[in-house]
């Protein structure tokens, strides 16, 4: 199963190998306001990767922001590990109205504003995923919420942001990217459980 999904996770990753990464895996900066995903270029198939880990009981809502100059296609969609350990779970993207943020890749945001009406929404159990989404150039704020219901222990999401020139790619495209998302959370779930559970090896 795991060389199933690392194959799978592979696979998708290598489908966007032209693609260009401006923020790998990282981490929201739970001391700032939000965390900036940095300037995303659509005409180079821009991507970033985020994740929020050893997240507490309760509720939660997360503020990631970023620029997309010029105007493009958007795609964000994040897992949620272990996936029954989350309630409304959801995704929604705004138009940011003033949000300051510190320059790099991740950066931290001193303030986070935005247009109270959402562009897109999404809810949907443990997976959210914001379809492909025309945009204008300019800077966004996405925001992530729910209610975790353990922790703190190996509850965490991960997602990934990919955007790209107005021509949509193939759907084949677009199925990989949402399963190598997947894979990667999936085993990253399942070695951090087996680690504390030998017996499950």
């Amino acid at each position: 199963m795991k060389k199933l999904i690392a194959g799978v996770a592979a696979l998708a990753f290598t489908s966007i190998a032209d693609a260009s990464v401006v923020c790998a895996g990282c981490d929201y900066l739970d001391a700032s306001a939000g965390t900036y995903l940095g300037a995303q270029d659509p005409t180079a198939q821009d991507q970033s990767t985020f994740t929020n880990t050893q997240m507490a009981p309760g509720a939660f809502e997360d503020f990631w922001v970023f620029d997309l100059n010029p105007a493009g296609n958007a795609t964000i969609n994040a897992i949620f590990n272990p996936f029954g350990a989350i309630d409304d779970f959801t995704v929604s993207l705004f138009s940011d109205e003033g949000s300051v943020c510190a320059a790099g890749a991740p950066g931290a945001c001193s303030s986070v504003s935005f247009n109270p009406t959402a562009l897109v929404t999404d809810s949907s159990g443990g997976f959210v995923d914001i379809d492909f989404t025309s945009l204008d150039a300019g800077r966004y704020v996405f925001v992530i919420s729910g209610n975790v219901l353990d922790g703190p222990s190996a509850e965490s999401y991960a997602g990934n942001m990919n955007t790209f020139a107005s021509a949509i790619p193939e759907p084949a495209t677009a199925l990989l990217l949402g399963l190598g998302l997947w894979g990667v959370a999936f085993l990253h779930g399942y070695r951090r459980y087996s680690s504390r559970h030998p017996e499950m090896e």
